[in-house]
């Protein structure tokens, strides 16, 4: 256990490295005498998980990983299944997951639990607008403002009397759950019912998000300790996949 455990502190050591790490380098950030490592770095060479670059001379990931990593599949809607009823049961509140799909939100899972339960017509398989819902903004957000764009319809339709349908207004609304790490919708979508929603991308670089729709009426006195719910919920889900985790807006620990 020992061996592996330290093995696994190299590699760990060398993720994102592409120039290579000197044997020091790799001992001064595992914390591991140097001979410790040379040994360690001999081994992981002789079997493709790490190699020398003949011209840098720094240790680097080796060709082994990425087809390892290549043949990992991971069914992150399952995966995430039980962490969003955690998240619904823990909120008394509906918890969604959403995807990117053909310029629309497309619904993958969704919990409601019985207490406080609304009304959704919802389903795996619905679909919201990009521009309306807070799903849409939090799976838009991070991306360049030109792929933005060219994923908007010509034309922003008013979905109630408090969507957004100025590309502008919307481009800084997405800005702010890229700032922030959650997007809302206040009635935007449909009338009565708000959203909170988190971004997460997986290792292929799909698009989810992560939800909670409730009546309007105790939006704003609940926004606050919705959103730390979320937010723990996506870095748990992370967490269980292996993925790195998203970074901490300001006041908000994952």
């Amino acid at each position: 256990m020992q061996l592996i455990s330290r093995a696994s502190a190299v590699l760990q050591a060398l993720e994102g490295q592409l120039t290579g790490l000197s044997l020091g380098q790799i001992a001064g950030v595992t914390g591991l005498p140097r001979p410790t490592v040379q040994r360690l770095v001999d081994a992981l060479c002789a079997e493709g998980f790490a190699l020398v670059d003949p011209q840098q001379g720094g240790v680097r990931l080796g060709p082994l990983i990425a087809r390892l990593a290549s043949s990992v599949r991971i069914d992150l809607v399952a995966l995430a299944r039980p962490y969003l009823e955690r998240l619904a049961w823990k909120t008394q509140e509906s918890a969604a997951m959403t995807t990117l799909q053909d310029g629309k939100v497309v619904v993958l899972a969704i919990v409601t639990p019985p207490a406080r339960a609304i009304q959704l017509t919802a389903s795996v398989g619905s679909h919201w607008p990009l521009h309306s819902s807070a799903e849409g903004k939090a799976l838009l957000s991070g991306l360049p403002e030109d792929a933005i764009r060219a994923m908007l319809p010509p034309a922003l339709e008013a979905r109630t009397p408090r969507t957004t349908t100025s590309v502008l207004a919307l481009l800084a609304e997405i800005q702010e759950a890229a700032a922030h790490g959650v997007a809302v919708d206040e009635e935007g979508t449909a009338t009565g019912i708000s959203a909170l929603a988190a971004r997460l991308v997986d290792g292929t670089g799909r698009r989810y998000a992560l939800s909670l729709l409730l009546p309007a009426s105790r939006f704003n006195a609940l926004a606050g300790e919705l959103r730390s719910a979320l937010l723990e919920c996506r870095a748990a889900v992370l967490t269980a996949a292996g993925l790195p985790p998203m970074p901490s807006p300001e006041g908000f620990a994952e």
